[in-house]
Parts: C-alpha cells; sequence; structure tokens
C-alpha cells in the first residue's frame, strides 16, 4: 500500500501524551578488569548520553515523526528534570502539561560495554496525592481541545492513578478525541473504554492469565470494550478489531534490540489513525516502523524519513514480456539484475557497444545465441559477453539468473528483433532471419 498520502499528513497533527516522564542515562564506556572489591566488571566511563524515557520517549517519538507533541505528568523539582527538558526542548516537545512534586524525577541509569552491564533506578512509584492529580488533570482539560489524540503511558511509576486514567478517557470522549494507551498489568483494569489498548504479549498473558495471545486478546476485548494490538516482539504483532484478528509478522531482518519498540508501535499507529488510516493500515505501518528500531541497540526514536524509506522498495522491479528484472544496483561502476524468464519465453537479439556482463544462472537453464554461436548455460554456470557481441536467450524451463556488469545506460541497446515466446525452432529462425537482414544492409556477403 502506499502510505505516502497518510504520512504527509503527520506534520499536521497534535497529540497529548499523558504519563510516567522518565530520563534514560546510558554510560559507555570500557571493561578491561575484574573489581578487587568483589566479582564485578570495572566499567572505564567514555561518554554519557541522556534520552527522554517512559512516556517522555513515546512524546520523543511521535515528535520525531513530525508532529506537535504535549507531554504531560509529573516531575520532581531537580537537576535530573532539568537535564530532562533541556532534551524535551531539543524535540520541542511543549512541557506546559508537567507539573512539579516532592517526587524526586525518575531516572534509569544504564552501563554498556558492548553489552548491557548494569541499572540503577532513582524512582519513587508511590501515587501521586489528590491535589496532583487536580493540577493535573486541569491541565489536560485545558489542552485537550488543541489535540486530535491523547495517550495513556503507563509505567505503574505512580502519575496515572484510576482518577487520573478514567477522567482522561472521559475528556477524551467527551471532545471526541481518539485514545490510545499501553499500561502495565497492575493497572489495566483503568482503562475500560479507551479506543486501543496496546500491550504487549507478556502483558496481554499476566493481565487475563490466558495461555495464548489469541484467548488473552478476545479477553482483554471483552473486559475493556477497546480493539486490541498485541505487540509480540521479534515475532510481529496480532490485531484484535471487533470483526475479527489479523497476524502481522516482523518485518525486521537482524533483531538487535526490542527495547522501546512498544512506544514506537503506538505513536506510529495513534498517528496514523489520526491521519486516515483504517485500524489494520495503522498496524500495518506502525510493524514497519519498530522493524527499524528493533535493528538499532538502546531505545531509541524512529524518523519520519526512516519511516518513509524504509516504504520504498529499494529493488526496481521492470516488467518485461518474458519475465522481469529486478534491479539491484545500477551506478556509474556497476550493474547487477536478477531475471527472472518462463519457460519457453526469449528476449530479443541485441547488443551493447559499452557495457560488458556476466550472467549466473541460478536455477532452471537457459539456451543461448550469441554471436550465431549456440549454447546451454545451466545452473551454476555462467557466460561472459563482450561489448558489442550479439546474443539472445530463451528459457528452457522457468529460470532466475544474475546479470553482473559495467553501468546499463538504455540509449546503449540496439535491436535485430523482439522478444516474444515460441518454440525453439521459432526463436532460431527469426534470429537467423534478423542476422541475414543486418548483413545485405551492411554489404556482408
Amino acid at each position: 500500500m502506499d502510505f505516502s498520502n497518510i504520512l504527509d499528513k503527520f506534520k499536521e497533527k497534535k497529540i497529548l501524551v499523558i504519563g510516567d516522564i522518565m530520563l534514560d542515562k546510558h554510560i559507555y564506556g570500557n571493561v578491561s578488569r575484574i573489581s578487587p572489591e568483589a566479582p564485578v566488571p570495572v566499567l572505564k566511563a567514555e561518554k554519557e548520553v541522556f534520552n527522554p524515557g517512559g512516556a517522555a520517549n513515546l512524546a520523543s517519538n511521535i515528535a520525531s515523526l513530525g508532529c506537535k507533541v504535549y507531554l504531560a505528568g509529573v516531575v520532581g523539582d531537580d537537576d535530573v528534570q532539568k537535564i530532562l527538558f533541556n532534551e524535551l526542548h531539543k524535540m520541542n516537545i511543549d512541557t506546559s502539561c508537567i507539573i512539579k512534586t516532592r517526587k524526586p524525577t525518575i531516572q534509569k541509569v544504564r552501563g554498556l560495554s558492548k553489552q548491557h552491564l548494569f541499572r540503577i533506578d532513582y524512582e519513587d512509584s508511590s501515587k501521586i496525592n489528590y491535589e496532583d492529580e487536580l493540577k493535573l488533570l486541569n491541565l489536560v482539560k485545558n489542552r485537550i481541545h488543541d489535540v486530535d489524540a491523547v495517550i495513556l503511558s503507563d509505567y505503574a511509576k505512580g502519575t496515572l492513578t484510576e482518577n487520573v486514567v478514567k477522567e482522561a478517557i472521559s475528556l477524551s470522549k467527551k471532545n471526541r478525541k481518539l485514545i490510545t494507551a499501553d499500561c502495565k498489568p497492575i493497572n489495566f483494569d483503568f482503562y475500560k473504554n479507551v479506543d486501543l489498548l496496546k500491550p504487549n504479549k507478556k502483558e496481554a498473558i499476566e493481565m487475563t492469565l490466558k495461555e495464548n495471545i489469541e484467548d488473552a486478546g478476545k479477553k482483554l476485548m471483552d473486559i475493556t470494550g477497546a480493539q486490541i494490538l498485541i505487540t509480540r516482539g521479534g515475532e510481529g504483532m496480532t490485531l484484535f478489531e471487533y470483526d475479527g484478528i489479523t497476524n502481522f509478522p516482523a518485518k525486521a531482518k537482524n533483531i538487535f534490540d526490542v527495547s522501546g519498540a512498544g512506544d514506537t508501535v503506538l505513536a506510529t499507529l495513534t498517528l496514523a489513525l489520526i491521519s486516515g488510516a483504517s485500524l489494520k493500515e495503522a498496524a500495518e505501518l506502525s510493524n514497519s516502523a519498530a522493524a527499524i528500531v528493533i535493528e538499532k541497540p538502546g531505545v531509541v526514536a524512529i524518523t519520519l524519513d526512516e519511516l518513509k524509506n524504509s516504504l520504498i522498495s529499494s529493488v526496481k522491479i521492470v516488467p518485461k514480456i518474458w519475465g522481469e528484472e529486478q534491479w539491484l544496483v545500477n551506478n556509474e561502476k556497476y550493474c547487477g539484475k536478477r531475471m527472472l524468464i518462463k519457460e519457453g519465453y526469449y528476449c530479443s537479439y541485441h547488443n551493447h557497444k559499452i557495457k560488458e556482463e556476466t550472467f549466473y544462472v541460478l536455477d532452471g537453464a537457459l539456451e543461448v545465441i550469441k554471436e550465431g554461436q549456440y549454447l546451454i548455460i545451466k545452473a551454476g554456470e555462467t557466460l561472459h559477453l563482450k561489448p558489442g557481441e550479439y546474443h539472445s536467450f530463451r528459457a528452457l524451463k522457468d529460470t532466475t539468473f544474475f546479470e553482473f556488469s559495467t553501468q546499463h545506460l538504455d540509449e546503449d541497446n540496439y535491436r535485430l528483433t523482439q522478444s516474444s515466446n515460441g518454440s525453439h525452432e521459432q526463436w532460431k529462425e527469426e534470429i537467423e532471419r534478423a542476422i541475414i537482414i543486418k548483413n545485405e544492409q551492411s554489404g556482408v556477403n
């Protein structure tokens, strides 16, 4: 499907994210020895990197996809909050709906050296008090008119209390705003009547005590009244709609780290829905987004350009009478094509004055006329052609073969016959007749 129209609308949208706001700190370094104090590695720190975490990571994903984001939640009045706000403002994320409380700003510190060595959490996960609930909800109430959707990002760190969640859902419904959510199992009873809930596989099983994804998804729909998207890490995702179930296989070729992929999915899914996509289309698009981030280390946000580029096939497919050419590469230095030719079909008798090429048959078999000479090339065999050598190939069976050559130029193509399908005799007679005519025109006896 062409998602370009949907993606182009992302920059016109506004989303309010409400949830548990955190700061992620990554300490990168090298380990060359074990501590004499205890049998643990000593990390020699070389670099520190700060990133928005929790609900702030979800907001980062939305912002990097081109959408205006308002982030609502609580932080402490501390140095961690200052670092976090600095990172949020770099991404133009609006922090006007964030309140400062007596709770410290949540911070997760990770040490890495080729692998994840340790994590340290600084947090107070107790629920915010009633006064802070009212302050936060008042900010949400004043902002909800300006946005197209609301997302609840619940890490069970105390921001999304039952009162906050239920009132946020009520406000969204009253103002006809799409509301989606991702929550921890301990709080999922709060989320009845959201439009869509997105747990991961482990959470869905824990929420429902079911043994498989299908039963878990159905029960979640019954309990919440919401449509459900269950992410399954490297296995893909499963969508539960009121009228059926759809599985989306994972698209990632190399799975490096699934951390943060859930935020990428929910960000892309919600944006797609308010940009005119159906739920299936939105899920397909978010599956493509997830494939990008799980091939990267750590928790990272996806960019709109990355998503757009991932949807553009890098392989140019050129239909031919005899089958198709798949252009893998074509530049000033070389050209590579994968060719599929159907049994009984043949290409034109032609040459290239500049291009030099080598054919390799992967499977099947070709018969070839090269400069009037008849050859058969079987699987595993090659044929080399110099510039100026006329040739035509015909498939003895459905055949896949590769062409490796210098740069292909359309103007460097000189045909004596046309591509078609037919018997060996027909193919051979057409070429012999074309050779005679050519020789007569050039005065060759």
